[in-house]
């Protein structure tokens, strides 16, 4: 399928059809690759060729989408659908700029035959989907902890929702032979394979013989995935987790764990989500088989958007990271780390916008939002002071 995102043409296909399917879509869109083989590779050319000696690709990264039922109350709409665009509209100049910008799911679309609803088992509006695509969004990871919060059937709902819509995504899947395919995005000539695992599901799991529909994290698939993805000859490999303990900043024995099965066998940056708080970011010493001699990891993006309301759970990050590629060389380098802290604004006035993702600085330089009221803002300066805290921000 040929999907148009950010004004260009990505192509995504999950699917294999046998050689005469494969050819044929390969001639109908060119700008992508797929190699059929025992450890197949899906590739997403989102960019144009390089003539320079020197490329640049900028990766944005942001914690965990949710949506408590709160936030469908107030995107409710006298017609009956949903309108979540409000709540990303301050910020889409931020989501928009990255060459790719990731975020993490954490919620199902089982669609209307089962309730909506938010804790402890989401199952969110289609709308939904709708809003992250608006705003910005070009791939999804949807391995977490609520995964299976409406079954093997929400689940597989949500992929096609998410496939729908026209994003990228991993970490879950409908085949096998889906969840084998290491996914690997191309732009400005540079390509950047993304992996995504869970620590668990609050306990419900696929079936046995449905394994292969979630990445649940041990140290054995993360090793085998990480140097698959490095036979296949990326220029940057992303381990994406969710993972660590709720409402703790601080790591973890278990994700220090985590973390060496990913860095220790060739990823170059390892993302983390979960917590519900923004978390240490910090860079460390790659492996031989990795690109970048210096690595970066930053532990958890906390909530991007929910109904958490409480101090840290308000607050959340946009993590800009620029990757350089000397073309002439093959030499890749770690360019540029990006902080941008967010808070999510909540009012009580129904007359009044709620739910907004706000750049946090406002707190400071911005008078113009009338509909943030004084306390609102001392708390968003709050949130702003602690994040930059936490990510050494000054």
């Amino acid at each position: 399928m040929l999907l148009k995102h950010k004004n260009i043409d990505f192509s995504n296909i999950f699917h294999y059809f046998g050689g005469i399917a494969l050819l044929f879509a390969a001639i109908l869109l060119a700008s992508w690759r797929v190699t059929p083989n025992e450890n197949p590779r899906t590739e997403v050319n989102i960019g144009q060729e390089i003539t320079d000696s020197v490329s640049v690709i900028s990766l944005g990264f942001v914690g965990d989408l949710m949506c408590h039922t709160p936030q469908m109350t107030n995107a409710k709409q006298a017609d009956g659908s949903y309108d979540f665009n409000p709540s990303f509209a301050e910020v889409k100049q931020f989501l928009s700029a990255p060459d790719i910008m990731i975020g993490n799911l954490e919620l199902t679309f089982a669609g209307p035959k089962k309730p909506y609803g938010g804790y402890p088992a989401f199952n969110t509006p289609d709308d939904y989907i709708t809003a992250i695509t608006n705003s910005g969004f070009d791939f999804l990871v949807t391995s977490n902890n609520h995964s299976m919060d409406t079954g093997e059937e929400g689940l597989q709902r949500t992929l096609k929702k998410v496939r729908e819509a026209g994003l990228g995504s991993t970490g879950t899947f409908d085949s096998q032979r889906d969840r084998d395919s290491i996914r690997i995005l191309s732009k400005n000539g540079i390509s950047v394979a993304i992996l995504n695992y869970t620590y668990g599901t609050n306990g419900a799991y696929p079936s046995a013989d449905h394994k292969y529909m979630l990445n649940v994290a041990d140290s054995s698939l993360v090793k085998a995935d990480v140097l698959k993805a490095r036979s296949l000859n990326p220029d940057l490999v992303v381990v994406i987790y969710h993972w660590g303990v709720e409402n703790i900043a601080k790591p973890s024995a278990k994700q220090d764990s985590m973390f060496h099965w990913a860095a220790d066998h060739g990823a170059d940056l390892v993302i983390g989500a979960h917590p519900h708080v923004v978390g240490p970011m910090n860079k460390f010493k790659t492996a031989s088989n990795a690109s970048l001699d210096s690595g970066f990891v930053a532990w958890s993006l906390g909530n991007f958007i929910s109904n958490q309301y409480w101090r840290y759970t308000d607050a959340g990050v946009i993590l800009n990271i620029s990757i350089e590629k000397n073309h002439t060389t093959g030499k890749k380098s770690l360019k540029e780390t990006k902080v941008i802290p967010t808070w999510v604004y909540r009012a009580y006035d129904p007359a009044l916008k709620q739910h907004v993702i706000v750049p946090a600085e406002w707190c400071a330089t911005d008078t113009t939002h009338k509909w943030i009221n004084a306390e609102s803002r001392k708390r968003m300066c709050e949130a702003f002071e602690d994040t930059k805290a936490m990510c050494g921000v000054r």
